[in-house]
Parts: structure tokens; C-alpha cells; sequence
């Protein structure tokens, strides 16, 4: 019982020395990793927030230089719009010329159908020739035949015809369609799977001296849901040609024509 007594009088100062030194303590070492940690997240913090404010200011360049581009190709469609407009005033000047100058052909055709004809006045006013009397060897010329006016007919088309097709695996040209006229059209809308398509077109005069480069044939190409046309052919006169353009896509053609006939052809290169 004594010894008991004493052993516990020899303990109690060690615990209680224990429980009052909290530098001895082992819970309150892990303190300065902690704060470490803390300081770690905050500089990663930081990098982060300063390359995501680099990437906005490099965002925002690149959308002030497309804006910039934006600007740029706005500006030439309007000039290119002026320029179609300009071509359109002058087209319905050639246009109205045109009509004029067929209106005076018109008029100078029935005054010259109204006057009579020298040559009946002349054939009435000549005396009869006699005949010649028996034995006479003086018979009168022989009137020659007269020459008949014998004109060539127009061909059935200007256009060539459409190219055959190559060995499988080529390309060649398909012929999509052809349209003819006199008069100013608009064509249905088509669509272009090669990266290049053509058009074969053709415009030609009145038979007649007199209509000789009175005809007029304008052709442009519209890409649908679009103002800005490509220029296919502006021709005064008799004359063919074939003009390429820009594919693919979905295209439709306006024909203004005015004092001939016309016929064109579209093809596509795939």
C-alpha cells in the first residue's frame, strides 16, 4: 500500500509537466505545412488568373482584326454593288439605243415597201420588140434568166456540240443544260459539284445588212442568296465565246438581250 503511494507521488508531476508544455505537444508540429500549402495555391492562383487575362487580351485582338477584315470586305462589296449599278445604267441606255435604231429600220423598211420599184416603171416604158422577119438572121438577145437569191439557212445551233465523256476516273465536261431566246430571261437555279463550270454562249444579229451589231446580249452568274454576280459575257453584235467560273455551289443565270437571238450552255468540269 506504501509503495503504491509512492509510485503514483512520483508520476503525477511528469503528466501534469506534460499537459502544460505545448511546445512538447506532437499535434501542433504540422503548422508550418499548412501555411506552405497555402502559399502554393495562391502563386498557382495567381498564374492562372494572369494567363487567362493574356488569353482575353489575345481573344480580343483577333476580334478586332476580323472586325477589321469584316470592314474591309463590306467596303468592296458596296463598291463592287456601285459598279453593278453603273453596268446596269449603261446596259438600259444600249438597251433603249437599241430599240431606237430598230424603230427607224422599221420605218425606213415600210417607206421603201410603200414607194413603187424602178424596175416595173422601166420594163412598162420600153417598146415591143419586133420580131424579126423570116430568114433574118438578126434575131433579138436572148434575155438572160435571172439569178435567183438563193441564202444559206442559219445553222440549227452556234453552240459546239457537248463534249464526250472521259475514262472512268477523269474528269470531262457534262453539259447540265442549254437555253435560247430574243428577249431577256432568268434562268432556274442549278447546282455546280466541280470546282470549275463554264458557260458556252452565243448571240446573234437579224439576217440583214442593214441589223448588222444592232444586238445586244448581257449574261451574269448570281451565286444564290447573293447580290454580287459573276460576269459571264457583254457582247454588241454577232459572236460566240465560253466563259469559266468559281465553283461549287447553287447558281442561277440572268439573260438581258435585246435586237438578235441568243442560246447558251452550261457545263460542269467534274
Amino acid at each position: 500500500m506504501r509503495l503504491a503511494l509512492v509510485l503514483a507521488l512520483l508520476f503525477l508531476p511528469r503528466l501534469s509537466f506534460a499537459q502544460t508544455n505545448p511546445s512538447t505537444a506532437g499535434p501542433a508540429a504540422p503548422a508550418p505545412a499548412k501555411l506552405s500549402r497555402s502559399m502554393l495555391t495562391a502563386a498557382e492562383l495567381q498564374k492562372t488568373v494572369d494567363q487567362l487575362t493574356q488569353s482575353n487580351r489575345d481573344l480580343l485582338d483577333l476580334l478586332k482584326k476580323q472586325q477589321s477584315v469584316l470592314e474591309d470586305m463590306q467596303f468592296d462589296r458596296r463598291l463592287q454593288s456601285r459598279q453593278i449599278e453603273s453596268l446596269e445604267e449603261r446596259l438600259e441606255d444600249s438597251l433603249f439605243q437599241n430599240t431606237q435604231l430598230q424603230n427607224k429600220i422599221a420605218t425606213l423598211e415600210a417607206e421603201a415597201a410603200v414607194r413603187p420599184s424602178a424596175a416595173p416603171e422601166a420594163a412598162q416604158a420600153a417598146p415591143p420588140v419586133p420580131d424579126a422577119p423570116p430568114g433574118s438572121t438578126n434575131a433579138p438577145p436572148a434575155q438572160p434568166a435571172p439569178v435567183q437569191d438563193v441564202s444559206t439557212p442559219p445553222p440549227s445551233t452556234y453552240l459546239p456540240p457537248p463534249d464526250t465523256e472521259g475514262m472512268p476516273g477523269t474528269k470531262s465536261w457534262h453539259r447540265f443544260f442549254t437555253l435560247k431566246g430574243e428577249d431577256s430571261q432568268q434562268s432556274d437555279l442549278f447546282h455546280i459539284e466541280g470546282r470549275t463550270w463554264r458557260v458556252l454562249w452565243h448571240n446573234q444579229d437579224k439576217p440583214g445588212k442593214e441589223y448588222a451589231n444592232t444586238s445586244a446580249l448581257f449574261i451574269n452568274a448570281f451565286p444564290k442568296d447573293d447580290t454580287i454576280p459573276q460576269k459571264v459575257c457583254s457582247k454588241l453584235g454577232s459572236g460566240g465565246d465560253s466563259t469559266e467560273l468559281d465553283g461549287p455551289g447553287n447558281y442561277y443565270l440572268k439573260i438581258e438581250a435585246s435586237g438578235g437571238s441568243w442560246e447558251l450552255a452550261v457545263e460542269d468540269f467534274r
